[in-house]
């Protein structure tokens, strides 16, 4: 169930990096909130898939 629980998680890191990410590219800055999204992203792939 920590397991699961711990995916989850992740997944929803991932998906708030990708929200921001999509709606970035349509502001007046979108280098900045993609670097923004990408962030979010990686952090969510690495507790996903990082060393445990």
């Amino acid at each position: 169930m920590e397991k699961v629980a711990a995916y989850a998680i992740s997944a929803l890191i991932v998906g708030f990096g990708l929200w921001i990410l999509v709606s970035g590219l349509s502001s007046s800055a979108p280098a900045f909130w993609i670097c923004a999204a990408l962030i979010a992203i990686a952090i969510g792939l690495i507790s996903a898939f990082g060393p445990s």
